[in-house]
C-alpha cells in the first residue's frame, strides 16, 4: 500500500498446501517459543538480539541503503509497512495469503516501491534459522516498532507458528491512487471491516514518510536535500510517535492537515482522504479518542491473519526465569553434565546472587545445586535481565528434568549432541559433530543420523530458506553407559544453523551450532 505502510522466503522439501508448508519436522514448538521470547525480551547487553535496537529511537534508519541515516527513511516503518503489504492481498475464504512473508518475493513489483522490502528481507537474514520463520520474524519486528515508537509492547500478544511462502502471492496492495471500493473489497477479502480498514491505514501513517523517490507524482522534488535523500514527507508533524497526531490534524486542520495522501493536489492520489471520509469521519474521530486500544487490535488482527493451514500458538508472553541454552557434556569416564544460563527479567524485585535449582534422578529423588555468580546483564523493554550460568554433573542416564523458581524443564540424557566437543570451522563452511545415545537403546541399530537445518539463499528473493541436510554419524567409542559417534560436513552457510540427531525412534533436542566450539 503507497502509504505509510508504503514509506522468502522459505522453500523446504516437505509437503506443503498452496504455497503453505508444514512444521519443519524435528523442530519442536517449544523451541520456536522459546527463540521468539529471547528475541523479544533480550534487548540489549549480555546474550541480546538485535531487533529491538534497530527501532530504538523510533526514527533511526537501520537499513543497508547507501546513504544511511541520510536516506530519511525509518526502520520502524518500513518494518510495519512491510507486514501491510504482505497480509493484505490475503483472501480469507479461501484460506490463501496474510502473513507468510511472500512479499520476499514481490519487491520488484510496482506496488512495492521503495527499499522497504529490501531492508527488511536483509536485516532478518541475520537472525534466520529454522527456529522462527520469516514471517514469525516479521510480526516481532511490528510489535518492537510500535514499542520502539511509543507503543505498548504488551498489548499485540505475539504468537508463532507463522510458514513461509515459497513464490509470490497475488498482486493487489492498494496504493494512492486506488479507488475507494476495491481498497475496501480487498481490506474485506482479507477479513477487515471499512471500520478496521480506516483505523488500520490511519494507526500505520502515524509512522513515517511518503517519498518523491517513489511517488514524484504526489511528493515535490523540493523535499530532497542532503540529509533527505529520497525526499520524505511526513504524514503528520511526529513521523517518529506512534500517536494520533495525523488524525487531530486532519480534524482540525493544522499541520500537514492528514498528510500528502489527504492534502495532494493530485486529487486521484488522495487515497487517505477517501478513506477517512468514507464514513464521514466517524472512524478517525473515535481513534483520536482511543487511538492505543485500537491500534493494538489491528495491529494484533493484521498479524494474526494466516493461510488456513496455519496453527497459531498461545500467546508468547515475557518469562520472568527462563532456562535457555541447555547442552550436555560427557567425560571420557561417561560421566555426563548438564550446563546452561538462567534468566531473570526484573523490574524491582533485584537478583539473587546465585540461583538454586534441582535435577531429578532415574530413581526419582532430587539433588538440589547452586548456579554460578552472574555472568551477564541486558536490557528489555520490559525491565532489566540478569545471567548466571550453571554446570552439574547427573546421574544418567535417566535424569528426565531439571527445575527451578517453580518451572521444569525436560532433558533427555538417553540421546544428545555434545556442543563442547562439536566443532563450527567457519573458513572452510564445515560442521563436525560429536553426539552421545545411551548404550541400551543402541543395540541392533547401525549409525546414529544428524540432522541439519540450513539457512541458505534462495533466488527471488532477499529472505532465506532452510535447506536440511542429512549427515551419517558413526560410532567412535564407548564412554561409560554411552555409545558415542561422530561425522563431518561441508555445507553452504554455518550462521545459525540448527542440529538434531536421531537414532531409530530416539531423538535429540534440538540444538543450535554456535554453542559448539567455534574454529579450526
Amino acid at each position: 500500500m503507497a502509504h505509510k505502510f508504503c514509506t522468502s522466503t522459505l522453500v523446504f522439501v516437505l509437503t506443503f498446501v498452496g504455497l503453505v508448508l508444514a512444521d519443519i519436522p524435528g523442530i519442536e514448538r517449544q523451541a520456536s517459543i522459546d527463540e521468539l521470547e529471547h528475541f523479544l525480551v533480550d534487548n540489549g547487553g549480555y546474550n541480546s538480539v538485535p531487533f529491538a535496537s534497530a527501532v530504538s529511537p523510533c526514527a533511526k534508519y537501520s537499513g543497508f541503503a547507501a546513504g544511511g541515516s541520510n536516506q530519511g527513511e525509518q526502520t520502524s516503518a518500513q518494518w510495519v509497512r512491510f507486514a501491510f503489504h504482505d497480509f493484505v492481498t490475503a483472501d480469507l475464504s479461501a484460506g490463501t495469503g496474510g502473513l507468510d512473508a511472500s512479499l520476499g518475493f514481490e519487491g520488484a513489483r510496482d506496488e512495492n516501491k521503495g527499499i522497504f522490502v529490501d531492508d527488511t528481507m536483509q536485516f532478518i537474514s541475520q537472525t534466520f534459522s529454522a527456529l522462527l520463520s520469516t514471517a514469525d520474524q516479521v510480526t516481532l519486528a511490528v510489535v518492537l516498532a510500535v514499542a520502539g515508537c511509543g507503543g505498548n509492547a504488551r498489548a499485540i500478544p505475539l504468537r508463532v507458528g507463522r510458514t513461509d511462502a515459497t513464490q509470490a502471492g497475488p498482486s493487489g496492495v492498494p496504493g494512492p491512487f486506488t479507488p475507494l471500493e476495491p481498497t475496501l473489497a480487498q481490506f474485506a477479502k482479507a477479513g477487515f471491516s471499512a471500520t478496521e480498514t480506516i483505523a488500520l491505514v490511519s494507526c500505520g501513517h502515524s509512522l513515517g514518510r511518503i517519498h518523491f523517490s517513489n511517488f514524484p507524482d504526489i511528493v515535490d522534488n523540493s523535499a530532497v536535500s542532503a540529509t533527505n535523500l529520497n525526499g520524505g514527507i511526513g504524514f503528520d508533524s511526529t513521523p517518529a510517535g506512534l500517536d494520533p497526531a495525523g488524525m487531530n490534524e486532519y480534524l482540525s486542520g493544522t499541520n500537514g492537515r492528514g498528510g500528502p495522501l489527504v492534502t495532494s493536489p493530485n486529487v486521484d492520489a488522495r487515497s487517505d482522504f477517501r478513506l477517512f471520509n468514507s464514513d464521514g469521519n466517524q472512524t478517525i474521530r473515535d481513534l483520536s479518542v482511543n487511538f492505543g486500544r485500537t491500534c493494538s487490535a489491528v495491529f494484533t488482527k493484521m498479524l494474526n491473519t494466516v493461510p488456513g493451514s496455519v496453527s497459531l500458538s498461545a500467546p508468547v508472553t515475557p518469562q520472568t526465569w527462563k532456562v535457555t541454552n541447555i547442552i550436555m557434556h560427557i567425560s571420557n569416564g561417561g560421566s555426563v553434565r548438564v550446563e546452561g544460563l538462567f534468566r531473570y527479567l526484573w523490574t524491582t524485585v533485584a537478583p539473587p546472587q546465585k540461583v538454586t535449582y534441582t535435577t531429578i534422578s532415574p530413581r526419582g529423588t532430587s539433588a538440589t545445586h547452586r548456579s554460578n555468580s552472574v555472568i551477564g546483564t541486558g536490557t528489555s523493554l520490559f525491565g532489566n535481565t540478569t545471567y548466571w550460568d550453571f554446570a552439574r554433573a547427573i546421574d544418567s542416564p535417566g535424569t528426565t528434568t531439571l527445575s527451578f523458581e517453580g518451572a521444569t524443564y525436560p532433558i533427555n540424557d538417553m540421546i544428545f549432541i555434545l556442543p563442547t566437543q562439536s566443532r563450527v570451522e567457519p573458513d572452510k563452511l564445515l560442521i563436525r559433530i560429536k553426539a552421545a545415545a545411551a548404550t541400551s537403546i543402541t543395540a541392533g541399530i547401525g549409525d546414529m543420523e544428524a540432522t541439519l537445518y540450513v539457512p541458505v539463499s534462495q533466488a527471488g528473493s532477499k529472505a532465506f530458506k532452510i535447506t536440511t541436510v542429512k549427515l551419517p554419524l558413526k560410532k567412535f567409542t564407548v564412554a561409560g553407559n554411552y555409545t558415542l559417534y561422530e561425522g563431518k560436513i561441508n555445507v553452504a552457510n554455518v550462521k545459525n544453523v540448527v542440529a538434531k540427531v536421531v537414532l531409530g525412534s530416539s531423538e535429540s533436542q534440538s540444538v543450535k551450532t554456535s554453542l559448539f566450539k567455534q574454529g579450526a
